[in-house]
C-alpha cells in the first residue's frame, strides 16, 4: 500500500495481519510541507514489522526548486531507516514543457541520491512514463500507476516495473476508507 494523511489514523497491526508487507509513506511535498501523519505512520509501520518506503510529492517548476525539494525530502527523512528505495512522485506539471519536466526530474533524483546515499525510483502513471518521461530517466526503477488492467501497459523505456499501483480504491483492514494498493517486486528494496 501507499499512504498519506488522506488515510488518517491507521492500525498497522491489522494492516500487517491483512497480509500487507510493504508500505510507502508520504513524507513531504514542496519545500516546507511535512505530511502530518508521516512520523506516526513511520513509527507504527516499523513497530509492526512492515517494510517502509518514503515518497515526496514534487511541485518544482525550476531546476533550482527541484534541488531544494530533494534536499528538503532528505532532511525530513534524515535519521529514519527506510527499507525501500526513495520515491519521486512528480505528476502535476502545470505549464512545464517535456524538456523541463525531464530536467526537473533528473536534478531531483540526482540531488536526492547524493544527499541521502540511498537508491531512488520514479513513481508515475503509465501515460506519463510512456509519453513524457525521457529514456535518460530509465536508469531509475519505475513504480507505475495503471488501473483497470491485468498488467501495466508497456513502454519502450522501461522493460520492467518494480511497483504497480493497480487501484486507488483498495480496502485493507486497519484503514477506514480507500487506500492505494500496489504489487511490489524485490526491485523496490
Amino acid at each position: 500500500i501507499d499512504v498519506s494523511s488522506w488515510q488518517g489514523n491507521i492500525n498497522f497491526a491489522q494492516v500487517k495481519n491483512a497480509g500487507i508487507d510493504i508500505v510507502y509513506i508520504k513524507s513531504s511535498e514542496g519545500v516546507s510541507y511535512i505530511d502530518p501523519y508521516f512520523e506516526r505512520n513511520y513509527q507504527n509501520a516499523k513497530a509492526n514489522g512492515l517494510k517502509v518506503g518514503f515518497y515526496h510529492y514534487v511541485t518544482a517548476r525550476t531546476v533550482e526548486e527541484a534541488r531544494n525539494q530533494a534536499n528538503f525530502f532528505a532532511k525530513v527523512i534524515s535519521g529514519k531507516e527506510p527499507d525501500c528505495k526513495l520515491a519521486m512522485d512528480f505528476e502535476s506539471f502545470g505549464n512545464l514543457s517535456v524538456n523541463q519536466i525531464n530536467e526537473i526530474s533528473k536534478v531531483f533524483l540526482e540531488t536526492l541520491q547524493n544527499a541521502t546515499n540511498k537508491e531512488v525510483l520514479i513513481y508515475s502513471n503509465s501515460y506519463t512514463a510512456r509519453t513524457i518521461l525521457s529514456s535518460d530517466l530509465a536508469i531509475y526503477p519505475l513504480w507505475v500507476a495503471n488501473y483497470g488492467v491485468s498488467e501495466p501497459g508497456g513502454n519502450d523505456k522501461w522493460a520492467t516495473w518494480v511497483g504497480w499501483q493497480y487501484t486507488s480504491t483498495g480496502r485493507v483492514a486497519g484503514i477506514s476508507g480507500n487506500v492505494d494498493r500496489n504489487q511490489f517486486t524485490d526491485g523496490v528494496l
